[in-house]
């Protein structure tokens, strides 16, 4: 039967069964069209929801076979893994360009701290051996700027064997260098703690030693006088005089580096005689070394001058010749130098005493450090006078340093500015 045998309502039912099996063909094209658009817009939407996150955020895929590679690790072009997904902030934390990551990843390694590098490059291989989350914290260089950042990230693995990581990134150098300030502070705290205590140390028992001589032998002192027992009142007069000029030498310590501590030590500094100055510290201790039988030698050159606060400088050479006396034997020498070097001078107090093992040196500085010798006669010291003579250079911007060697003496050494 051919169309013109056909009736009119055959034709139209034919036409309605054409126009369905069409209808059925156009329909999977407009499902796919409806599914595409949907899928682009759930695409964008996650895409502003992780550009709009303050932290970077990431995908990567790291090939099965090379997970636990420490050259793909450390290359800076063939890394391990493939880009699947980065935010902007990403990209802006790293300063990095996207195009460049997705095409080399491995450029991340460029700009890690060089210290840094190798932990960052064994925590991705534990991550990856273990399959646990990767956490790190390190150090990136950007435009010669340090910059700390934080990786962490969580592990998924695939029927293949590819692991997928999805993490995020955070600069963190506020918080890394509030946390360096809290811990400069600590340690501040600490030291000064301990100055504290080795200041109420001082205070509670050296100082107490030579008031109690004092008092005992002034006591002894007036009960041989009351009974007209005059066989040792000079010795005890002596112990005394001794004791007393102990006790305000150490008032006198105390004090200044109280004063210095405080801020409220005065600095005034002229331009001082190097041959009047080192006389009249030597005059004050000629007495105390002739008892020993030490001689005090001076070298310096003639007509020359330095720019200092004398009072502070003369409380650095009364501690270091007192300490030289103190540990040089009997028949001993020190000798005070002075030479000019540049725009300084370079003044040093050398004896040939018992000298300072090398691991004591250091301690000599710090008052958060105890350290204390008897002298050759079994003299007392607290070693604030060498703390308070490093507090005195500092102000004069210049420097102090020992050079000892046990047995056969020491040598202190310090700086001051020549003529203003």
């Amino acid at each position: 039967m051919n169309y013109q045998d056909r009736t009119k309502e055959q034709l139209l039912n034919d036409l309605r069964k054409f126009e369905l099996e069409i209808g059925e063909l156009k329909e999977p094209a407009d499902n796919y069209k409806r599914i595409t658009d949907e899928l682009n817009q759930e695409r964008e939407l996650y895409t502003d929801l992780a550009n709009a996150l303050p932290a970077g955020i990431y995908r990567l895929r790291v090939l099965c076979n090379e997970s636990q590679s420490i050259e793909k690790w450390s290359s800076y072009n063939d890394a391990p893994y493939i880009v699947e997904f980065t935010n902007d902030r990403f990209f802006e934390i790293l300063n990095i360009k996207k195009h460049d990551f997705e095409k080399k990843p491995g450029i991340i390694n460029e700009i890690i701290f060089e210290a840094d590098k190798a932990e960052f490059v064994i925590k991705n291989i534990e991550a990856n051996l273990h399959k646990t989350p990767f956490i790190w914290d390190g150090r990136i260089l950007i435009e010669d700027k340090t910059i700390w950042i934080h990786f962490e990230s969580i592990p998924r693995v695939l029927v293949n064997g590819d692991i997928l990581w999805t993490g995020t990134l955070n600069n963190i150098s506020k918080r890394k260098n509030e946390e360096l300030e809290i811990a400069l502070k600590t340690q501040e705290l600490l030291k000064v703690n301990a100055e504290k205590d080795k200041f109420f140390s001082i205070i509670a028992h050296d100082l107490k030693n030579p008031f109690n001589s004092i008092m005992g032998f002034s006591d002894l002192l007036t009960k041989q006088v009351q009974n007209k027992n005059y066989q040792n009142i000079s010795k005890y007069a002596e112990i005394i005089r001794q004791s007393s000029e102990k006790a305000m030498n150490l008032l006198s310590n105390l004090m200044e580096w109280a004063q210095s501590q405080t801020g409220k030590i005065v600095f005034n500094p002229k331009n001082i005689e190097i041959e009047d100055f080192i006389n009249e510290n030597i005059v004050l201790f000629e007495e105390i070394a002739s008892q020993k039988l030490i001689t005090i030698k001076k070298m310096f050159p003639a007509n020359i001058t330095f720019f200092a606060d004398k009072e502070m400088i003369n409380t650095v050479f009364r501690n270091l010749i007192s300490n030289a006396i103190k540990f040089t034997k009997p028949n001993g020498v020190i000798v005070i130098s002075a030479v000019m070097k540049h725009n300084e001078v370079i003044f040093s107090v050398s004896d040939t005493g018992i000298g300072i093992p090398k691991n004591s040196i250091e301690k000599l500085f710090r008052l958060d450090q105890s350290f204390s010798t008897d002298g050759t006669n079994n003299e007392k010291g607290t070693g604030l006078g060498l703390i308070l003579c490093k507090e005195f250079i500092k102000i004069h911007n210049g420097e102090i340093w020992i050079e000892s060697e046990e047995g056969k003496g020491t040598c202190f050494y310090f700086t001051c500015p020549c003529n203003n």
